[in-house]
């Protein structure tokens, strides 16, 4: 990798990416004013705390029920018309909303609609967003490319509610909301005026529900994705501790002033973080850089526990937001650099949802922790365990994608014409026969099996290999696909390591002629006539 690759910066060289950030950087002040916005109006129509905490719900609930729905949609529909669409949609969300304001029309329930509204609109667009963002740039760029990317989320955190804030004091809650609407505005020009290679529209649309399948089957059979989330759920779960208590802490040594400063903190840290990790990259191999990540986090949720100062709670939270942000850019990274692109939405769309449900379940169980042995118990116990969770990232280790992996083979459909065939028709089954040589066959299995795997997590639905009796000498291959397109799109996703690892094992048969190659078509039972 170059140097110039290494600089957070660098991939703003590149003008697809630019405009893309600044988009990001826009939608993100936009979320999160709203979010101030919308809160704040609550406070006034309604004194009730149900419904003024009802409003992070509404913005923050939908990314479990659409985040993945979300990548589904970014990898089967041309991104650039989905994210178009995507974004109109928020942008109608917040002019209704402006409306409602301005004539007066706007009331607790209908404030939550729209709020849960914008919500859906931000979670359907996140998976399509990281992705475009990771893919207008050279895969020697990712990762600093989605250092950037938590630069502009964390500094829009950082500043959106200070800016609502001023703006609501100087000219009222409308003028935040009309800010928003303006910035959506932005990100919806970035987007219309972005350009992408043409995809190919051969192949028939996974549907909806296929494509969720198709999501959860690679998930389950990848072992980059089930590392990667095994890694967020053991990591984010114990740092949740401190997310969930910072509140709690803030309370005890100061209020909402100092909770707004402790949070602070960590939101300049991140942005710092993002400034530290190309230059770490350079030096550090990327799990010796997430174990020093998760020790510094640890350390600077002891401090918070043990230390009351305010000031010396904020210098350590601004170390621990470094260590979170580093730790969760190299987990995302890996994920994105492991996976190719027919499925990198998805990828990144279960990616997010186990990243949140574990903040949100793990915070849920430090609350309980903390309830029954105090905060600063809670805390010390919480950064032990965060400790505890290098053993299961040393086992599971991160690591960056090769270029083979994540290339399409271009590999061509075997030159049969089957025109009667509909792409709905199926199941089908493959049946490939293969002559090994005695003293070879451990080694057959062994890579056979591997290309199993590979077979499955691309599409089909059974795969097994069989010796037949009369002929010891011969295996047959046999996989199941649900459908004939569904047997095209799986040849279509093989990348240059599948084909390898395919052509490692045809290299074993050594019969006369190439292993031979059946297809066979379910044919459903014939109505009686009677």
């Amino acid at each position: 990798m170059t140097d110039s690759s290494n600089s957070l910066w660098a991939p703003l060289r590149f003008p697809a990416f630019r405009w893309l950030w600044l988009g990001a950087l826009a939608m993100n002040l936009a979320i999160w004013m709203q979010n101030v916005g919308a809160a704040w109006l609550m406070v006034s129509l309604s004194s009730s705390p149900m419904l003024v905490a009802l409003v992070q719900t509404a913005i923050s609930l939908p990314s479990f029920f659409f985040g993945l729905p979300g990548g589904v949609f970014a990898d089967i529909f041309d991104r650039r018309r989905y994210l178009l669409l995507t974004h109109a949609g928020m942008l109608l969300v917040a002019l209704t909303l402006v409306g409602f304001c301005i004539t007066g029309m706007i009331g607790p329930w209908s404030l939550l609609a729209l709020t849960f509204a914008f919500g859906i609109g931000f979670a359907l667009q996140g998976p399509a967003w990281y992705t475009t963002q990771a893919e207008a740039v050279p895969r020697a760029f990712m990762a600093s490319a989605m250092a950037l990317s938590s630069v502009s989320y964390s500094s829009a955190r950082a500043v959106g509610p200070a800016l609502a804030g001023g703006v609501m004091a100087a000219s009222g809650i409308v003028s935040v909301f009309i800010i928003c609407t303006l910035l959506l505005a932005g990100s919806v020009l970035v987007v219309a005026c972005m350009r992408r290679p043409t995809e190919d529209a051969s192949m028939p649309a996974e549907t909806l529900w296929a494509g969720l399948r198709g999501a959860l089957r690679y998930a389950r059979y990848s072992e980059v994705v089930r590392t990667q989330c095994l890694r967020t759920i053991a990591f984010v779960g114990a740092g949740s501790g401190l997310w969930a208590l910072l509140p709690v802490v803030a309370s005890e040594s100061g209020g909402a002033g100092s909770y707004g400063l402790l949070l602070g903190s960590i939101g300049v840290g991140t942005m710092c973080g993002a400034l530290v990790l190309p230059m770490l990259r350079a030096h550090l191999e990327i799990n010796r850089m997430v174990l020093i990540s998760s020790l510094v986090y640890a350390l600077g949720m002891l401090v918070v526990a043990e230390v009351p100062s305010t000031m010396v709670q904020c210098m350590a939270l601004f170390f621990a937001g470094i260590g979170w942000l580093c730790v969760g850019t190299i987990n995302l990274v890996a994920i994105q650099s492991t996976v190719p692109p027919w499925i990198r939405a998805r990828s990144v769309a279960i990616y997010m949802l186990v990243f949140q449900g574990s903040l949100a379940i793990g915070g849920a169980a430090w609350g309980a922790v903390a309830t029954r042995i105090g905060t600063p118990d809670a805390l010390l116990v919480a950064s032990l365990m965060v400790v505890v969770s290098l053993l299961i990232m040393r086992r599971y280790r991160a690591r960056l994608g090769e270029e083979a992996e994540v290339t399409p083979s271009s590999h061509e459909v075997p030159a049969f014409a089957f025109a009667e065939l509909q792409p709905q028709d199926g199941p089908v089954t493959v049946q490939i026969a293969y002559q090994i040589r005695l003293e070879e066959r451990t080694e057959f299995l062994r890579r056979i099996h591997a290309m199993g795997v590979n077979r499955r997590r691309d599409g089909a639905s059974f795969w097994r290999v069989y010796r037949e009796l009369e002929r010891p000498a011969w295996y047959m291959e046999r996989f199941m696909v649900d459908s004939w397109s569904d047997y095209l799109r799986q040849q279509t996703r093989a990348t240059l390591a599948d084909r390898e690892a395919e052509e490692s094992v045809r290299a074993l048969h050594v019969g006369s002629e190439a292993p031979r190659v059946s297809h066979y078509l379910s044919e459903p039972l014939p109505r009686s006539d009677s």
